[in-house]
C-alpha cells in the first residue's frame, strides 16, 4: 500500500477544493422557516428537506413547502426544532425533533408522532428498525413494519437492563449492530444486547479493561471484532476470544471506514488518524479544531468536519486506492451544521446563517478586464479574433491576451471612429470618410463623403458600405473606382436605403436592412449590381424569410446565417430555403446580436439573453447566460467571435469574456416528475385536497387541479412539462414551465393523466408521472338512472299510445255528442215559436240563452181564434240533450189542439199524457198563464216563481205555486191563481238557469237579485226588461259559460196611444 501525502497531492483533489471554495453561494429559498438550519437530507424523488429551529422545509429548486408544529393537531410535527432528518430506502422521511420522532406520510401530507419522553440525541437506521437515543430516557427502537416501539433503559432493580439511560450529543456513533447483537455505548458504560432475547450485558471501566472510559463516543464493527472509541483512545475488542488490544491513545470522537474498507479513520479533537485495515497508522493529521463527522463527497472523496467548526479535512482515494489529503480552513465560509451531496453532485451546507450550495459545474464564461477596451474607439472581428482600435493603435484580443499589432502614426489623437480589418489584414478606419492604414502606419484617405457610414465590409476584390439611412456604395480595392448607387434610380430601387449588415460571398452580396429585410444581389459587375431576389415573407411558403429587420449576416459552411431583430435566426440552405430557430426551439431570445460558427454544423449565437450554441444537424441548443458567468456584453454584430480552438470571445464595455466550450455544462440530469397535490374545485372555485387513490370526481366538484414538479437544482426555472389525458386527448400537450394543469368538462369515465418533464438541456424525465381518476356521473346520468329512463320512457310511450287511443275514442265520442247536442240545440230552437203574438195590447219579448250542454228549457205561445185570450207557456224538462228535447216535443205536441180551458186543467191533462208515455225519470217543470183583456189565469208545476210587476204601485209580486213537475204522478192536480193585469203591468217568466247561475267564487246569483232587477226595470218595455235580466246573468258569470239554460219571457200590458 502506497501513501503519497508528502510527495503527491492529487490534482483532482486540488481542483475540487478550488471549485468548492469559489462557488459556495447562499441559496435564496422562499419562505424557509428559518435561516438557522440544522440538517439537510434528500429523498429518492429529488426533494431536499431542510430542518431548522422553526420547522421543516421541502424544496424542489423553485417552491418550498413549510411544515410546522401545531399543538392542537396531532398530524403535524411534534416540535418545530428539528435535530435530524433521515430518509430510508423506502423513501420514508423520518424527522427527529425535540419531542421525539415523526414519520411523514406523503400521500396524506401529514405526520405520525412517536414521542420519546425526553429530548432525542441520535437517529440510526438498520434494516427495518429505527434507533433513537435520548438524553435521559434510554434507547427507543421502532419497528417500521408494525410501528411498535421498544425501550431500553436503565433499571437498578433489573440486572439485564442497560447500563444507563443517558446519551450525549458529544457521542457520535454509539451503536454498532452485527447479526443478532447490538453494541450500545452510553455516557455510563458499554452494553451488549441480544436482539433475540432483548437481554443486556453491561461493561464498565472499573471491571472491563477494554472499556477505558464509561462515556463511549463511538463503536465500529470490523472483521477482527469491535472498535471502541473514548476520550482515552481506541481499543479493539474480540467478543469471541474475550481479548482486547489498544490501537490508539488519542482521544477519539468517531470511527469510520473509507475507501472500500481499506482505510479506517479515528477522528478526534486534535488529530485524525488514518489506519490501514491491519490497524497500522499510516498518517496522523494534526488539526486546530475538533472533528466528529465524515461526509462522502464522491466515490473516492471524503470531507472530515464538525458542526459549528470552520476547519475541514478533504481526503481522496484514487482509482489505485492511493490516498491524498488536503487540509483547508474555512472554505465553507460559514460554520456547517450539516453537509449533503445531492443526486446532481452539488454540495449543500446547512448553517446558522442559511443554506449554501457549491454547484457541480464550472462557469465556462470568464471575464477579463481591460483598460484598452474601456478606452477603445471601436472594435471589429477577424476570422478568429477581435480587433480593437484604441489610443491610435490596433490591438488583437485572443483568449489568452490583448496584444498590439499596429500603431497609427498621426499627430492628433483620433476621435471615435469605426474600424474594419479585411481577411488580408488591411485596416480601414471610417466615419464619413474612409482611410486605410498603410505599411508605413499612416492613414491614407480613399473616400470622402458627407453622410456617416454605418457599416462596411470587404473581400479581396471590392469594398461595400452603407450610408446611414441613405443608400449603398462600393469601391474597387485595386482601381479605387467608386460606385454610389444613390445616383442611379434604376439601381437604387432594388437596393435597401442603407444596410444594417453586409456579407460578400463570391460575386454575391447579401444586404440586410433593419426596415426592409434581406436582399440577395449579383455583384459580378459592381457598377451595375443586379437584384437576384428580395427575400420577403411568402404566404404559402413556410420556408420563406419572415422578417423585415436584419441585424447580422455570416457565412457558415455552404449556408448563410441571418440574425434578426425580434424574429430569431434564419439559415439559408443550399436548396434556397430558410430554416428558422427561435425561442420556441430553445433560443434565449429572438433578438439576435451577433453570429459566428466553429464548424459547418455548430453556430454560436449572441442574443439579448446570452449565448445559444446551435447544432444545425441535430437541432440541439445549449444556452449560456448569467448562471454560466456571462452577465453583460456589447450589443454589436461583431461582439461574438469563435477562436481557432472552438472557444468563443464576447466583447463587453470593460473587457471581454472567454468561453471554454469544454466547460459548458450539458444538463443531462433526468429528473423525476412528482405529483405534489390534487385538488377538486366546485363551481364556486372552492378547492378541496384529495388524498385517496384513484381520485373520485363527482358533479359537485367538476374541476381537477393537478400540481406537480420535477426537482432539480440546475436551472429549475427552465424545466418544462407536457401532459396528456388518456381517454380524453391522446396527444401530448405542451404545458411550458407551468407546474399545474386544470381538467374540466370531462364526461363520466376512467382517465389517466400522464406528465413528463424536460430539463434545461431538453432531456426528458426518467419517469412519466401518472394519476388515475374516475369521473362519477350524477345520479341522473348513472346506468340505473338510464335504465329507469328507458322503463319510464317505455311506460310513457305505452301509456301515451293508450292515452292517445282513448283520447281519439273520446274525441270521436265527444264529436258524436257535440253533433248530437247541436242537433238537440237545433231541435230545441225549432220547438220555439216563430212568431210573437200581437194583440190584447200585450208587449212580449222572450229569449233562451243555451248552456254548453243543451238543456230542456222551452217557451211557447198559443193564441186563441177569438183573440180574446192568449196562452203563454214556459217549461224546463229535466236532463239534457235529446232526452230533454223529446220531453219538450211531447209537451209541445200535447198542447196543440187543447180546448180553451183554464191553465190548471190543461196542466192536468198534459201530466197524464207525459206520464202515459213514461220517459223514465224525465219530467217537465211548467208555468202557464192565460192572458185576458184585464186579467191573468196562472198555474205552475214545479217551476220557479213568476213575477208580477204592478205599474200603479211599482211593486213586484212573486207568484209561486206548489206542485210536482209534469209526469210525476198520473192523477196530480194543479192549482190556479187569478189576478188583475192592468195597463203598465208586466209578468216575467224565468227558468232556474238565471237565479242558479254560479260565478268563479262558486256563488249563486239568487232569486233576490232577480227580484230587484225586475222591480228596477218594471217600467221599461218587455225587450228592455228581458235584456236587463240577461245582462244581470252575464255580469254575474263573467267569462264563464252558463251552466244551465237561461229562459226569460216578459209580457207587458201596454198603454195604447190615443
Amino acid at each position: 500500500m502506497t501513501f503519497f501525502f508528502r510527495s503527491l497531492i492529487n490534482a483532482f483533489l486540488l481542483f475540487t477544493v478550488f471549485i468548492y471554495s469559489q462557488n459556495f453561494q447562499k441559496v435564496k429559498i422562499s419562505n424557509i422557516t428559518s435561516n438557522r438550519t440544522a440538517s439537510i437530507s434528500q429523498d429518492s424523488l429529488g426533494f431536499l428537506w431542510f430542518g431548522t429551529d422553526e420547522g421543516l422545509n421541502k424544496y424542489d429548486g423553485i417552491e418550498n413547502r413549510q411544515y410546522k408544529s401545531n399543538i392542537f393537531d396531532e398530524k403535524t410535527l411534534s416540535s418545530n426544532r428539528i435535530r435530524d432528518i433521515y430518509i430510508d430506502k423506502n423513501n420514508s422521511v423520518w424527522v427527529l425533533n425535540d419531542r421525539g420522532l415523526d414519520l411523514y406520510e406523503e400521500l396524506k401530507d401529514n405526520f405520525i408522532r412517536f414521542p420519546t419522553k425526553t429530548k432525542p440525541v441520535h437517529l440510526f437506521n438498520k434494516k427495518d428498525f429505527i434507533y433513537i437515543t435520548t438524553s435521559q430516557s434510554g434507547l427507543f427502537v421502532l419497528n417500521k413494519k408494525d410501528r411498535q416501539m421498544r425501550i431500553y433503559s436503565f433499571d437498578p432493580l433489573d440486572p439485564l437492563s442497560i447500563s444507563s439511560s443517558r446519551f450525549s450529543s458529544k457521542q457520535t456513533n454509539p451503536i454498532a449492530i452485527s447479526d443478532e447483537t447490538m453494541w450500545l455505548g452510553t455516557t455510563n458504560g458499554l452494553n451488549k444486547i441480544s436482539l433475540k432475547t432483548q437481554a443486556s450485558k453491561r461493561f464498565y471501566s472499573e471491571k472491563a479493561e477494554f472499556v477505558e472510559n464509561d462515556t463511549i463516543n463511538a463503536v465500529q464493527n470490523v472483521k477482527e471484532g469491535l472498535l471502541i472509541g473514548t476520550s482515552k483512545g481506541v481499543v479493539l475488542y474480540n467478543d469471541k476470544t474475550n481479548k482486547s488490544k489498544k490501537i490508539s491513545n488519542r482521544q477519539t470522537n468517531n470511527i469510520e471506514k473509507i475507501g472500500q474498507g481499506d482505510y479506517i479513520l479515528f477522528i478526534g479533537n486534535k488529530t485524525t488518524m488514518v489506519l490501514n485495515k491491519e490497524f497500522e497508522k499510516i498518517y496522523e493529521i494534526k488539526q486546530k479544531e475538533p472533528k466528529t463527522k465524515l461526509t462522502q463527497l464522491t466515490e473516492d472523496q471524503y470531507l472530515i468536519w464538525s458542526p459549528g467548526m470552520k476547519e475541514t479535512l478533504l481526503l481522496n482515494t484514487n482509482k489505485n486506492n492511493e490516498l491524498g489529503i488536503e487540509i483547508s480552513s474555512g472554505f465553507l465560509k460559514n460554520t456547517p451544521q450539516d453537509i449533503l451531496v445531492d443526486n446532481q453532485s452539488n454540495v449543500w451546507v446547512a448553517s446558522n446563517k442559511g443554506v449554501y450550495v457549491a454547484a457541480n459545474i464550472n462557469k465556462p464564461a470568464k471575464f477579463i478586464k481591460s483598460q484598452k477596451i474601456t478606452k477603445a474607439n471601436a472594435f471589429t472581428r477577424t476570422q478568429h479574433n477581435h480587433i480593437i482600435f484604441s489610443n491610435n493603435a490596433i490591438y488583437e484580443a485572443s483568449s489568452k491576451e490583448i496584444k498590439k499589432i499596429k500603431d497609427i502614426k498621426v499627430q492628433k489623437k483620433i476621435k471615435k471612429k469605426n474600424v474594419h480589418m479585411s481577411l488580408d489584414g488591411q485596416v480601414f478606419i471610417y466615419d464619413e470618410n474612409i482611410s486605410i492604414l498603410t505599411n508605413k502606419q499612416t492613414l491614407n484617405k480613399i473616400f470622402r463623403g458627407e453622410t456617416p457610414i454605418n457599416f462596411l465590409t470587404t473581400d479581396n476584390r471590392i469594398l461595400i458600405g452603407s450610408f446611414q439611412n441613405s443608400g449603398v456604395f462600393s469601391i474597387d480595392r485595386k482601381t479605387q473606382q467608386k460606385n454610389d448607387y444613390r445616383e442611379n434610380r434604376l439601381i437604387a430601387k432594388n437596393l435597401p436605403v442603407g444596410a444594417s449588415a453586409i456579407l460578400i460571398v463570391g460575386n454575391t452580396a447579401w444586404l440586410g436592412s433593419d426596415e426592409s429585410g434581406l436582399y440577395e444581389v449579383d455583384m459580378s459587375l459592381p457598377e451595375k449590381p443586379q437584384l437576384i431576389e428580395h427575400h420577403i415573407y411568402k404566404k404559402n411558403d413556410p420556408t420563406s424569410f419572415t422578417s423585415s429587420s436584419v441585424s447580422c449576416i455570416v457565412k457558415t459552411g455552404k449556408e448563410i446565417a441571418i440574425g434578426t431583430n425580434g424574429d430569431g435566426l434564419f439559415v439559408f440552405t443550399e436548396n434556397r430555403q430558410f430554416n428558422r430557430f427561435s425561442s420556441e426551439e430553445g433560443l434565449l431570445s429572438n433578438n439576435i446580436i451577433s453570429i459566428d460558427s466553429s464548424s459547418d454544423s455548430i453556430l454560436w449565437v449572441l442574443t439579448n439573453g446570452g449565448v445559444s450554441i446551435i447544432n444545425k444537424k441535430t437541432e440541439e441548443i445549449n444556452n449560456l447566460g448569467k448562471d454560466e458567468g456571462l452577465t453583460s456584453f456589447v450589443e454589436n454584430q461583431n461582439s461574438l467571435v469563435v477562436t481557432k480552438s472552438g472557444n468563443a470571445l464576447v466583447m463587453d464595455k470593460q473587457g471581454y469574456y472567454t468561453i471554454k466550450r469544454e466547460d459548458i455544462h450539458i444538463d443531462d440530469f433526468q429528473q423525476k416528475v412528482i405529483i405534489n397535490n390534487i385538488e377538486l374545485y366546485d363551481r364556486n372555485n372552492t378547492g378541496k385536497k384529495v388524498t385517496t387513490r384513484p381520485v373520485l370526481v363527482n358533479h359537485k366538484t367538476p374541476t381537477i387541479n393537478i400540481s406537480f414538479s420535477a426537482p432539480t437544482f440546475y436551472k429549475p426555472q427552465e424545466t418544462t412539462y407536457s401532459y396528456k389525458t388518456v381517454g380524453y386527448n391522446n396527444t401530448w400537450v405542451d404545458n411550458g414551465t407551468a407546474r399545474n394543469i386544470r381538467l374540466q368538462g370531462l364526461d363520466p369515465g376512467r382517465y389517466t393523466t400522464l406528465i413528463k418533464s424536460y430539463n434545461s438541456g431538453g432531456y426528458e424525465s426518467q419517469n412519466t408521472a401518472e394519476i388515475t381518476f374516475q369521473i362519477i356521473p350524477p345520479w341522473w346520468k348513472t346506468w340505473w338512472a338510464y335504465l329507469s329512463y328507458i322503463i319510464i320512457l317505455s311506460s310513457g310511450v305505452f301509456y301515451y299510445v293508450r292515452y292517445q287511443t282513448k283520447a281519439q275514442q273520446k274525441a270521436a265520442e265527444d264529436k258524436r255528442k257535440e253533433e248530437e247536442l247541436e242537433e238537440a240545440r237545433q231541435f230545441q230552437l225549432d220547438m220555439l215559436p216563430r212568431e210573437t203574438p200581437n194583440y190584447l195590447d200585450l208587449d212580449i219579448s222572450a229569449a233562451i240563452q243555451t248552456a254548453s250542454e243543451v238543456g230542456g228549457d222551452y217557451y211557447d205561445y198559443f193564441p186563441q181564434e177569438d183573440k180574446k185570450s192568449l196562452y203563454v207557456v214556459v217549461g224546463d224538462a229535466t236532463g239534457h240533450g235529446m232526452t230533454a228535447g223529446m220531453m219538450v216535443s211531447i209537451t209541445k205536441a200535447g198542447l196543440y189542439g187543447i180546448p180553451s180551458i183554464p191553465p190548471n186543467e190543461i196542466a192536468t191533462r198534459l201530466n197524464r199524457v207525459i206520464k202515459a208515455i213514461d220517459l223514465g225519470l224525465n219530467r217537465m217543470a211548467f208555468n202557464m198563464a192565460r192572458f185576458w183583456e184585464d186579467k191573468v189565469e196562472f198555474t205552475s208545476a214545479a217551476m220557479p216563481p213568476a213575477y208580477h210587476y204592478r205599474a200603479k204601485t211599482k211593486d213586484v209580486d212573486e207568484i209561486l205555486l206548489g206542485g210536482l213537475p209534469l209526469g210525476s204522478i198520473r192523477d196530480e192536480t194543479f192549482s190556479l191563481e187569478e189576478f188583475l193585469f192592468e195597463k203598465g203591468d208586466s209578468l216575467v217568466f224565468i227558468s232556474d238557469g238565471l237565479p242558479e247561475a254560479t260565478n268563479k267564487e262558486n256563488e249563486m246569483l239568487g232569486y233576490e237579485a232577480v227580484f230587484e232587477c225586475i222591480k228596477s226595470n218594471g217600467e221599461k218595455n218587455a225587450e228592455s226588461q228581458k235584456q236587463a235580466l240577461l245582462e244581470l246573468g252575464t255580469s254575474w258569470l263573467g267569462d264563464l259559460q252558463n251552466q244551465d239554460d237561461i229562459t226569460i219571457v216578459v209580457v207587458k200590458k201596454t198603454i195604447p196611444l190615443d
